[in-house]
Formats: C-alpha cells, structure tokens, sequence
C-alpha cells in the first residue's frame, strides 16, 4: 500500500514541476525548449500558452499552471503522509477525485479549443494515474 502512494507522490511532484515549467514559459521567463523536459512533453510556446488566455486557461485570477505547481507539490505531501497513515486515504481520494474532474472540464476545453498541449495532457494524464493508484492501495488494504 505504502508503495502505490509513495509512486503517485512522485508523480505529483513530476505533474507540480510540469505545471511549474508551463508557468514559467507562459511568462517568457524561460524557454520551451528544455533538456529536463521530455521532448514529447514540450510546449510549443504559442500554441499551448494560447489557451491561457481564454476563459478555460484561469479558474481564478492567476493561470492554471500556477495553482497546479504549488497544488501539486502540496498534494505529494499529502500522499507521502497518507503512506505514514498521518492522514486517511480518503482526504487525498478526495482531492484526487477534485483533480479529476477539473482535468476533464480542462481536457474538454482542449478539444473544444482544437488545441493540442502535450503538457496539459500529461499533467491530466499523470492525476488520473495517481488516482488509479490510491484506488489500488486502497482496494489492495482491504482484502
């Protein structure tokens, strides 16, 4: 059990420093192109940073890839304590499960929006893995 939480730690802490290179290629403070990026995970700057500015790109004042660098790093740390039994699996299933649904509402807006973002998709993808993994802890603790 401690196993599947510890691995979607590590993906929540992978998803955070996505959103948080997102971010800093949407302010211009970096450049897309970067070597601890993997190359299928790379923005195009114009393409993927477009949607920022639209009505789906802020679910409050700031960009979305703002919130998901720091909810992210926070959200490992709420794993790695669930894998200590510091807190009940079911606040992070809860959280997983707000991730969810944020990033289908977030994913929709992609295909209405005709605009791939390979970040987006990865950082959707890995929240729905590392709620696959809680359920699997989970079901695995009760039998």
């Amino acid at each position: 059990m401690q196993f599947f939480y510890a691995i979607a730690a590590l993906l929540a802490f992978v998803g955070g420093a996505l959103s948080f290179y997102f971010h800093l290629v949407y302010k211009k403070q970096i450049n897309p192109k970067q070597i601890w990026v993997p190359r299928i995970c790379q923005m195009d700057s114009n393409r993927c940073t477009s949607i920022v500015d639209t009505k789906y790109g802020r679910l409050g004042p700031k960009p979305n890839s703002f919130y998901g660098s720091i909810f992210l790093p926070v959200y490992g740390l709420i794993l790695i304590l669930t894998a200590t039994r510091l807190i009940q699996p079911e606040i992070a299933l809860i959280l997983g499960g707000i991730t969810i649904l944020i990033g289908a509402y977030l994913t929709a807006a992609l295909y209405r929006l005709v605009t791939y973002c390979p970040i987006c998709l990865t950082v959707h993808g890995l929240n729905l893995l590392i709620v696959l993994l809680q359920l699997s802890a989970l079901f695995l603790d009760k039998t």
